[in-house]
């Protein structure tokens, strides 16, 4: 009975021994768990915060893009019905809208394949800082298209002033005064020098505006050159308005007018007689 004792007291302490890792694990093992089940979750929900904001961030940006998109087609189309604009500045100005428009494209793609936020964030900040569609590329291309059809309307007139000028010459070798309209043609000429002169250093500054140039930079050249147009340009065109204006009753009054022979001198024939 002794030894039955033993044995059954032996028995049961090696049964409690062996039982004692599952209960441990029993307890511990299902913290464990329960944590790592929390983890999953938080990962999970992680996972899906990011996918969420790295569509919003794609879906803000194709938004962007094919909007500024839209509006280069839409100055492209102002380019190509220009009737002022030459073939060859055509072709300039077709070209560098062609070039943001394949650069914006090639962004959407790169952006569209994205696979973290904060790549892709990155990648949408070049939608403005590499292009700045509104805030520099299209006001430069529509000032310089301006600048370029008031060249245009300059040079037109510029062609016309040789042909006044030899109708001044004729109606002055015919013994007319012509003293008030070549008056007139002079300052014509005046005005067209500094309508010139303007233009050209406009348009050099318009063409070194660059998106490097930043919004501030750009916005302040181009205040100057709308400046210069306004107080220069088309003033200039308005006085030569006026001159023109002037010069045509002139004109006409001295064509139709015959010329009044000069009075000639009382002859001394009866005293050459006596």
């Amino acid at each position: 009975m002794k030894n039955s004792g033993k044995i059954l007291l032996i028995t049961g302490l090696l049964l409690a021994v062996g039982a004692m890792p599952s209960f441990a694990q029993a307890l511990g093992g299902q913290k464990l768990l329960n944590s790592t089940n929390r983890m999953e979750q938080v990962a999970s929900r992680e996972a899906t915060a990011q996918q969420t904001q790295l569509q919003n961030v794609i879906k803000r940006s194709d938004t962007l893009i094919t909007n500024r998109i839209t509006t280069l087609n839409t100055l492209l189309t102002r380019i190509q019905n220009d009737t002022r604009l030459t073939a060859a500045e055509k072709s300039s100005f077709t070209s560098d809208v062609q070039t943001d428009i394949s650069g914006l494209t090639a962004l959407k793609t790169k952006i569209d394949a994205d696979t973290d936020v904060t790549t892709a964030r990155e990648d949408a900040k070049t939608i403005i800082t590499g292009y700045y569609v509104y805030a520099v590329f299209e006001p430069k291309v529509r000032l310089h298209i301006v600048l370029n059809n008031l060249q245009t309307v300059s040079t037109n007139v510029q062609n016309l002033v040789p042909q006044i000028q030899n109708l001044i010459n004729s109606l002055q070798s015919q013994g007319k005064d012509v003293t008030e309209l070549q008056a007139q043609l002079n300052d014509v000429n005046t005005q067209l020098q500094t309508i010139n002169t303007t233009l050209a250093k406009d348009i050099t500054t318009v063409e070194g505006i660059t998106a490097t140039t930043g919004p501030s930079s750009a916005e302040q050249s181009f205040a100057k050159v709308r400046q210069d147009i306004a107080q220069l340009v088309r003033a200039g065109f308005a006085k030569i308005r006026s001159d023109f204006a002037q010069m045509r009753p002139l004109f006409n009054k001295l064509i139709i007018s015959k010329v009044t022979p000069e009075p000639t001198s009382p002859t001394s024939t009866g005293s050459a007689s006596q």
